[in-house]
């Protein structure tokens, strides 16, 4: 019998399959760990975060490097009842830790929470609001996420996901920085989860200070006026919910806790 030469019929160093099938299954899996890796450690640091301490969280305040962004001389006078404001809802809240306010020049109705308790009002919030309830409602907000560590949260998922996209792509790569953005796009249901709990813990402290609600919805009643998206598709990937939604889950948060809408406060003229 003469021999005919020929290749194994099975090759376990050559796949069967087309080199791109086998590229984008591997592709598949790798990000699936990545996703499966990021939310486990991010549960981590939620949970760390949650049985922290006050006297460790007092720690890391110290060690944090952000200081409250200085207050012109000008605004100083209305940082001062900003701040009068804040204090007058610290038993209500529940705070324990420092909350410093600071004002910035900028047309933008807003305010937010830096780490270490600093809290930063715009000074186009003071121009928005036209009541003392419609402003405390907003710093009732920043408080909440100071007692509930949103900040500390925050800030744990970002050093987690730097370090999975520096360990993947290396401290270098311009894929990094491609990854964060769609890291914070896949955080965004979250962040809207806490903005939400924000909004119900902030109308409880309002009520609690005034003995009603009324001004909860203010803000966001201003705003919804000058909304680029009515349609709110936007808010699906943005870190805050709809303007219209958070005033529906607040009007029926009110009926739900059976507390009163009553009369508001015009804010004092601000120096």
């Amino acid at each position: 019998m003469k021999y005919q030469p020929s290749l194994p019929a099975h090759n376990d160093n050559i796949s069967d399959q087309h080199p791109l099938k086998d590229f984008f299954v591997i592709g598949l899996w790798l990000l699936a760990g990545a996703a499966l890796l990021f939310w486990a450690l991010a549960l981590a640091v939620d949970t760390a975060v949650e049985h922290l301490d006050h006297e460790s969280e007092a720690r890391l305040y110290a060690l944090l490097p952000s200081k409250p962004i200085p207050t012109e001389a000008a605004e100083r006078a209305r940082q001062a009842q900003v701040q009068a404001l804040v204090e007058s809802m610290r038993a209500c809240a529940g705070l324990r830790l420092p909350a410093n306010v600071s004002l910035h020049k900028s047309d933008t109705p807003n305010a937010a929470v830096l780490p270490g308790g600093n809290i930063v009002v715009f000074t186009g919030l003071l121009d928005e609001v036209k009541s003392e309830n419609g402003l405390a409602f907003v710093l009732a907000h920043e408080l909440s996420h100071i007692t509930e560590r949103d900040h500390l949260r925050a800030l744990g998922r970002g050093i987690v996901l730097f370090g999975m996209s520096a360990l993947l792509t290396g401290s270098d790569s311009g894929l990094s920085d491609l990854l964060a953005p769609v890291g914070k796009l896949g955080d965004a249901t979250y962040s809207r989860t806490r903005e939400a709990a924000a909004d119900a813990a902030a109308l409880r402290i309002l009520n609690c200070r005034y003995g009603h609600a009324g001004g909860a919805t203010e803000l966001f009643a201003s705003l919804k006026e000058g909304d680029a998206d009515p349609t709110g598709l936007s808010h699906y990937v943005a870190s805050h919910p709809a303007m219209q939604q958070r005033i529906d889950a607040l009007d029926a948060a009110i009926r739900a806790g059976g507390m009163k809408v009553g009369p508001v406060t015009p804010l004092a003229p601000l120096p």
